[in-house]
């Protein structure tokens, strides 16, 4: 059995390597202290998996199993009084009393231990793929809840960084109302002061957010290190280089991926159990010894003990309703893992070509906000609030262009954030297992 220390090992191992088979190559990384990075929370999950364990443990199971399941049967022994009379229960008075000791031995049909062997090896190699896709599943989900939590975090931070700009305008509405400049009216110092009402419960929700995350985030990393900021600092995916145009190069493109290789053992292993159906169309055998202790007779004559030897087997002569039906049943359970890899290919397929329909829409977002839209919301923001100041415009325009400007701020990252969780999703797709 594997003893925690030597599984916590095995574990970090497959980390060290999960980030190459998942081509998430993480750059710019946080080194603040006390920040909390997407790579250390990535390993933190993988190293505090209990799953992860379990199936070092099941694997190590199925290994055993296979030991026993090559060995032949235990010999049976037998121990017997025969044709003991029960009138005087005398050992020497009948000739055809004895004392009977034998043992049998029982050898399955054909090559059925080897083939049984062999399928629980096969059983057993499915383990470390599953291990794979746990480890590229565990990394997918740990990264969306670590940039949920980031765009929690850094949107409370747009905000309170442009909360001073609403409270200046504040000020500066209420100074030009109690000094009746220009067209500085009640009403504007009143909406003023609701919007900034409205910021603070919008950082109110923004707050429970981020704590909704961090607790989805608890489920998976020690709790201490949930309760420290997310790293500041946003990870960049680079896109794999695979292309998949259509469904036939989807067999080259996942041919890797952990879920297939998990269906191709699955495959072996049940079509070895076709093979090991086909082993009761033999018969099985069984040997057997005995010795026969007789006693003399009640005049001193001399009788001769017997030794006895017999050899046993199956008839399989009624095959249509026994072993034919138990044959196809394996052959049709084959066929459905195969059935569910070909399901599996266009589940794969389906799912890239969906994340990448929606990244390209994705980057002509963040293109557009990046490169047009943020600059002119700015000079919006800037040429209302000078005509305002200058009697020539009206607040509520002042206040719609700072509301939406923060609003822009805050869509962008956003954008950024689902762009780099459709990223993450393309890389996991894109898995080859390490196996």
């Amino acid at each position: 059995m594997f003893e925690r220390n030597y599984v916590t090992k095995i574990l970090l191992s497959i980390q060290l390597g999960v980030f190459v088979m998942i081509a998430f190559p993480l750059m710019g990384n946080a080194q603040e202290t006390d920040a909390l990075s997407l790579n250390v929370a990535i390993e933190q999950a993988i190293i505090n998996d209990d799953w992860l364990t379990a199936s070092q443990y099941r694997e190590s199971a199925l290994r055993e199993e296979a030991i026993y399941a090559g060995q032949l049967p235990d010999p049976r022994m037998m121990v017997s009084m025969m044709n003991l009379p029960i009138n005087t229960l005398s050992f020497d008075q009948e000739p055809m009393t004895q004392f009977k000791v034998g043992v049998t031995q029982s050898f399955p049909r054909g090559d059925s231990l080897a083939l049984t062997q062999q399928q629980k090896i096969e059983q057993s190699e499915v383990n470390p793929f599953l291990r794979d896709e746990r480890i590229a599943a565990v990394t997918l989900r740990v990264t969306r809840l670590w940039l949920d939590t980031y765009l929690a975090q850094e949107s409370i931070n747009l905000i309170n960084n442009d909360r001073s700009l609403f409270e200046q305008l504040v000020e500066i509405t209420d100074s030009r109302y109690r000094n009746a400049a220009g067209a500085a009216r009640q009403q504007d110092v009143v909406r003023a002061e609701v919007e900034l009402t409205r910021l603070d419960d919008r950082l109110t929700t923004l707050q429970q957010k981020l704590e909704n995350s961090r607790q989805q985030l608890a489920q998976w990393i020690p709790y201490e290190l949930v309760l420290h900021e997310i790293s500041s600092e946003l990870p960049e995916f680079e896109l794999p280089d695979t292309a998949i145009p259509d469904l036939s190069s989807a067999a080259d493109a996942f041919s890797e991926h952990p879920q297939v290789k998990v269906l191709d053992k699955q495959i072996d292993a049940s079509e070895t159990g076709v093979e090991l159906a086909k082993q009761s169309y033999k018969p099985g055998f069984s040997v057997g010894a005995s010795y026969g202790y007789r006693d003399n007779g009640p005049m001193g004559i001399q009788r001769d003990d017997f030794v006895s030897l017999d050899v046993s087997f199956d008839l399989p002569l009624f095959t249509e309703k026994r072993q034919r039906p138990r044959v196809e049943a394996a052959n049709y359970q084959t066929s459905a893992i195969k059935t569910e890899r070909i399901l599996v290919f266009k589940n794969l397929f389906a799912s890239y070509q969906q994340a990448m329909a929606l990244l390209s829409v994705l980057e002509d977002r963040e293109a557009l906000f990046n490169k047009t839209l943020l600059a002119q919301i700015a000079e919006l923001t800037e040429s209302t609030l000078a005509a305002y100041t200058s009697d020539e415009g009206d607040f509520e325009e002042v206040m719609r262009a700072y509301i939406a400007e923060l609003n822009a701020k805050i869509e962008v990252l956003g954008i950024e954030i689902e762009r780099r969780k459709i990223l993450a999703q393309i890389n996991y797709l894109l898995t080859n297992s390490a196996n």
